[in-house]
């Protein structure tokens, strides 16, 4: 699979120019390196404190930088969520992009690759997975923009996840043309799923995962294999 903008905005993110100093006592950093501090820092406190409980004052005093060099860098409290939101979804599709793209991986076991990895960053991200995917605290209007982004980001992944599958299975173009449709369907699956399991922890990641695997596989294995279910005539 191709290498996307994800990945380049992984080894340097939000690429510009240095601005401004940084809070009494700090030497100039170079935006290359301020604003992923600046995210990850908004991540938590979006994710922690919903968007009506975070503080910008606080996320500058934890950046030891000013609160007008938020603003300058993202011009509202919503679009520091919104570029968090978008931050966090680049992260999380390099990481699931290199788990599928491995030589030789079997079809099924490139799909519960990319399902595990999903989890893996919702086990080890929590903050960044809430603002990505919020509840009723950050969702709605402008707000939920950087999500709904993410979101068909993701679903784009999976569907040429499912393309290349359905490809190399030797399905015909008209079958292979399905897999976007339900690309968005497993998308909006994982998300739920993955969402449930942080609300209810005390399993490893390993057991939803194996039992969204079932769910998805299983379909997508007799869509491959031709065995379709139709209402009876």
């Amino acid at each position: 699979m191709s290498t996307d903008r994800a990945a380049e905005r992984e080894i340097s993110p939000r690429a510009g120019p240095a601005r401004g100093q940084g809070g009494p006592g700090r030497a100039r950093v170079p935006r290359l390196v301020r604003e992923p501090e600046m995210l990850a820092v908004a991540a938590r406190e979006f994710g922690r404190s919903g968007f009506n409980g975070a503080s910008m004052d606080h996320i500058a005093s934890e950046c030891g930088v000013t609160k007008p060099m938020l603003y300058s860098y993202f011009g509202s409290k919503e679009g520091l969520l919104t570029a968090a939101a978008e931050d966090a979804g680049d992260r999380l599709r390099v990481r699931v992009r290199r788990a599928v793209d491995v030589p030789g991986l079997e079809p099924d076991m490139r799909m519960w690759a990319g399902l595990l990895e999903v989890f893996a960053f919702v086990e080890e991200h929590r903050d960044a997975w809430l603002v990505l995917y919020p509840g009723g605290g950050l969702a709605g209007g402008t707000l939920g923009a950087g999500a709904a982004r993410a979101r068909d980001a993701m679903a784009g992944l999976l569907a040429d996840l499912f393309a290349l599958t359905a490809t190399e299975a030797g399905l015909p173009p008209e079958a292979v043309a399905q897999t976007e449709m339900l690309a968005h369907a497993v998308t909006g699956a994982t998300i739920s799923s993955a969402s449930w399991w942080l609300d209810h922890p005390g399993e490893p990641k390993e057991v939803p995962a194996l039992r969204l695997m079932n769910l998805v596989w299983r379909g997508f294995e007799g869509l491959m294999e031709t065995r379709i279910w139709l209402p009876a005539p």
